[in-house]
């Protein structure tokens, strides 16, 4: 099989030169020549029809192999073309796999009461001892608008409430005459805590309290209402309603404001008995704020012994 080009050409252009072709441009010439022309009628129009034969030929055949030729060449041309293109083409890339979003580590977390009224960074943090008893890590989770109480022992976000860390030695009998006597069974039980802050006049309401679990440790949660005034109670000092005393030691939170609802936590955390309270900044917080000290307080986790120091849960 021939590769030359112009062979194959010549071989076409031989093919061509057999094909008679009418000679329709004569007959349109003679039309137009007519003096008394007359429409060309269908019958007029030969079309052009290489498998038609003919007896004419002559100077069209030299047309035909100009245009056959310059199909050929156009024909290579563009196969000439296709092939460099494909030849050029950048390979495709290879899939590439995802990228993988690295996240920061977590801080630890910080002592809660490092530094006296000092406003968090949202995040976790620690207890290691109430009361002046040391403790496992006692964590809780704060957002926005938390700082440490002037007390030491509280802290507080003046849009939402105050969270407490206590271990009360004594509870007064009644929370609207502290003066007149405390409690007079032991508080250094969980039950027994438990008793004395339920029992104690002067409130408004207290629910029955339930069981709760904190990573293990037992304990009882309820809740207690403030009246809307103080008006006839015989306390006297920082607040007419005082529900007991931590002595001289950090958390001694026992002072409250008209209309305050409470929500406490007593735990048993390996023998050393905690009180753990939340408060309403006022009676009426709307229901974000409620949520929001709730959250709070649901947050609170306490290290297992086995974690060690620096661990958690």
């Amino acid at each position: 099989m021939r590769d030359d080009f112009d062979s194959v050409v010549a071989d076409r252009f031989e093919v061509v030169d057999d094909v008679p072709v009418p000679d329709t441009w004569s007959r349109v010439l003679s039309k137009l020549h007519d003096p008394a022309p007359t429409s060309i009628s269908d019958a007029d129009v030969t079309v052009f029809d290489l498998d038609s034969p003919s007896a004419t030929g002559g100077p069209s055949n030299g047309a035909k192999r100009m245009t056959v030729a310059a199909l050929l060449a156009a024909a290579a041309v563009v196969a000439f073309v296709l092939v460099s293109i494909r030849r050029n083409e950048p390979p495709s890339p290879a899939a590439q796999p995802a990228p993988t979003a690295t996240l920061p580590p977590a801080p630890p977390p910080r002592a809660l009461f490092g530094v006296e009224d000092e406003e968090f960074t949202p995040g976790r943090y620690f207890v290691d001892e109430v009361g002046g008893s040391p403790t496992p890590r006692i964590f809780v989770t704060v957002g926005e608008g938390w700082r440490n109480s002037l007390d030491q022992g509280a802290i507080r976000n003046d849009e939402v409430g105050v969270l407490t860390f206590s271990r009360p030695e004594r509870v007064f009998s009644d929370a609207c005459h502290a003066n007149d006597g405390s409690y007079p069974g032991p508080v250094t039980t969980m039950d027994g805590l438990v008793a004395a802050l339920r029992e104690q006049g002067g409130w408004l309401d207290v629910t029955v309290p339930t069981d709760i679990t904190v990573n293990g440790y037992p304990g009882k949660t309820f809740q207690r209402t403030a009246p809307t005034t103080f008006t006839g109670c015989g306390t006297t000092g920082d607040s007419p309603l005082r529900s007991f005393d931590s002595g001289d030691r950090p958390g001694g939170w026992g002072y409250y404001e008209a209309g305050e609802v409470e929500t406490l936590r007593v735990l048993d955390v390996n023998g050393t008995v905690i009180l753990i309270t939340t408060r309403l900044k006022l009676a009426n917080q709307d229901a974000v704020a409620v949520a929001g000290l709730a959250t709070v307080l649901d947050s609170i986790r306490i290290e297992q012994p086995s974690a060690g120091s620096q661990g958690g849960p």
